[in-house]
């Protein structure tokens, strides 16, 4: 008979409730900023009007909240550090239309387990408030005090009986920014509140109730002047969009304020950031972006928020419409914006040419694919100067110097130009055969007919596997590949717009090409007449100086009617 084989080691254990309960702590806490934010959603959640906050060391000392919402009674007060004890939801139900920033139930349960938390509560005036202590998840108890209606939440030495947690914090400064910034994420997103951020007894943001724009502008008060702001809204089902951004000429190299909010909570949703910067297409050049603050307001029914402990994530069951609604409130915003008014005002440029002369048509020393549209344009209130470094138009107008970047005004005109032309397509000697992935493949049948109204005729030819048949004059410039990448990524408006801004690229005039007189002064007379003095890409079509702007370079007085420094307008 074999003897038996000693017993192996379990490798399963059942954790004690002390360890798991440390564990799940971490889920939600782990740094001074989370707390921060813990807390602020509880105290907005309370219907707080004012909320305060006080840190010490960046939080890493003391974190203090003060709210004047709906406060707790004795009760509430005892049980409200407990795992999974929330007043915001009751059933797996409400988890499908959750409307609060908190409803998990692990926030004050997370910090009592990590810190010395004492809660003062009141639920109003003429109720005693009770004050409860609780250290690293042990009550100390819990007694009558003194407190207006409200609460009052005091977290201190965070992480004292978790030494390893602890080493990994960062300096005292970088956890006050981080405080500050979520301090700043809620104060954005409801600015019906007053808020006060206090660091070590000194004010640092005071915040009256205020509108969206004034709030957001006294949020970011180095980044942002409310004069450059500007509002706009749409609507969709079930929802609303609001964007409160900046005008195109106040821009970053990062994406930082580019902020989304759904029902008031910051959310990291890359695709309405997309939104936002696809708004300003056209407007913000290449390698910037926008300023843009883009507040959702939608049934609770149509998201979902119970995917992250923090709340950061969300989906969407109707991403692609609130998608579009984010954009076409950015662009409608982008037309009442007064943009043609700074920096450039070419509007006021338009005011400086006479009345349309007699004739007028395309410009006539242009190769005819490169030729713009004709037009009535009057140049007699333009003194060409010539052409600098083969890019840049120099122009003399009422008393100004206008610098024109020629590949740009005259990309922009062939932009427009492209969106409102009925193309005449013509057949392609040798037919351009392509194929494209199933996905593409649904969306180039859904999109046949558009690409046709476009300039591009196709026709399928097999499995997965179409021909490019007939083009109109206004895309033969482009390469094949090229012509055959924007077509298999057919469907939807940024498509449209990203085919007619390579084409504008395309048969615009380059840098480098020479610039006659008369076309030059034709150029400049058009671009002074678009809506939108950008090219495609979104970079300004030109540059203006005043001769007092002029005279300041060179330390000469600035024009007067007489004296020093008068001058007679040019001949």
């Amino acid at each position: 008979m074999m003897p038996e084989s000693p017993p192996r080691p379990r490798r399963i254990r059942i954790l004690r409730e002390e360890v798991s309960r440390k564990i799940a702590a971490g889920e939600v806490i782990d740094r001074p900023f989370s707390i921060l934010r813990e807390l602020l959603d509880n105290a907005i959640d309370a219907g707080a009007s004012a909320i305060d906050v006080f840190l010490e060391a960046g939080g890493l000392g003391r974190i203090r909240v003060v709210d004047d919402g709906a406060g707790m009674g004795r009760e509430d007060l005892a049980d409200c550090w407990k795992p999974h004890a929330t007043s915001k939801i009751e059933s797996e139900d409400d988890l499908l239309r959750v409307s609060t920033l908190g409803f998990r139930g692990e926030a004050l349960a997370s910090i009592a387990i990590c810190s010395r938390l004492t809660i003062t509560s009141c639920e109003a005036a003429n109720e005693p408030a009770h004050r409860l202590e609780v250290v690293g998840g042990v009550v100390q108890g819990i007694e009558a005090s003194h407190g207006r209606q409200g609460t009052v939440v005091d977290v201190a030495e965070l992480f004292f009986n978790f030494p390893a947690r602890k080493k990994f914090l960062r300096s005292v400064s970088a956890e006050s920014s981080l405080c500050r910034a979520i301090f700043i994420d809620r104060a954005v997103s409801h600015p019906a509140i007053t808020f006060r951020l206090f660091t070590d007894g000194e004010v640092k943001l005071s915040l009256p109730r205020a509108s969206h724009v004034e709030r957001i502008s006294l949020s970011y008060p180095q980044q942002i002047d409310p004069r450059m702001l500007f509002e706009s809204a749409a609507r969709g089902n079930g929802f609303a969009a609001e964007v409160v951004a900046a005008r195109p000429e106040v821009r970053r190299r990062d994406r930082k304020l580019i902020q989304v909010f759904v029902n008031r909570r910051r959310v990291s949703e890359y695709s309405l950031m997309q939104a936002a910067e696809y708004g300003f297409s056209g407007f913000v050049p290449g390698g910037w972006y926008p300023i843009a603050f883009v507040f959702i307001d939608i049934d609770p029914g149509l998201v979902d928020f119970n995917i992250h402990p923090a709340k950061k994530e969300v989906r969407f069951r109707n991403l692609p419409e609130v998608h579009s609604s984010v954009v076409a409130a950015v662009r409608a915003g982008l037309g009442t914006a007064k943009l043609s008014q700074s920096p450039f005002e070419p509007a006021r440029l338009r005011k400086a040419v006479s009345a349309p002369a007699a004739g007028g048509g395309a410009l006539p020393f242009l190769p005819p694919e490169k030729s713009l549209p004709p037009v009535q344009a009057d140049t007699a209130g333009i003194r060409f100067l010539g052409q600098v470094f083969g890019v840049f138009l120099v122009f003399e107008l009422s008393g100004r110097l206008l610098i024109l970047d020629q590949h740009a005004a005259h990309e922009r005109i062939i932009y427009e130009r492209l969106g409102t032309r009925v193309p005449k397509l013509q057949e392609m000697l040798f037919p351009l055969s392509f194929d494209v992935s199933e996905e593409e493949e649904g969306r180039l049948e859904a999109n046949l007919e558009d690409l046709a109204g476009m300039g591009i005729q196709i026709r399928r030819v097999g499995s997965r596997s179409y021909e490019i048949t007939a083009i109109s004059d206004d895309f033969r410039p482009l390469r094949e590949d090229v012509l055959v990448e924007l077509v298999r990524g057919a469907g939807g408006e940024e498509w449209r717009e990203a085919l007619r801004a390579t084409a504008a690229c395309r048969l615009a005039i380059k840098e480098g090409d020479a610039v006659d007189p008369m076309t030059a002064r034709e150029l400049c007379a058009q671009s002074l007449r678009l809506a939108v003095p950008r090219c495609p890409h979104g970079r300004p079509l030109w540059h203006e100086l005043s001769e007092d702007e002029l005279r300041k370079l060179v330390d000469r007085p600035p024009v007067t009617a007489s004296g020093p420094g008068a001058s007679s307008p040019p001949a």
